[in-house]
């Protein structure tokens, strides 16, 4: 089964527009999907939820800071 990276971000967040491409290249890199959702039009559960931007889910995993940093490093 494929995983889906999906990568929350805010039009306002300029460390969203930076990591952008960098996520996007690790899911290309690893052989998942990759998703962009703009938590500013989400409505759903889990952008009302959401505590910062970026936010990284692989699958339904919920990425903290130290493991963004970790998959980041590995590019």
């Amino acid at each position: 089964m494929v995983s889906t990276l999906r990568y929350y971000w805010h039009p306002d967040c300029a460390g969203c527009e930076e990591l952008r491409p960098v996520f996007k290249e690790l899911a290309k890199l690893k052989g998942w999907k990759y998703k962009e959702i703009n938590v500013e039009t989400c409505e759903t559960k889990t952008c009302n939820s959401l505590e910062y931007v970026p936010t990284i889910y692989i699958g339904r995993k919920k990425l903290d800071i130290k493991e963004m940093d970790k998959m980041i490093n590995e590019i």
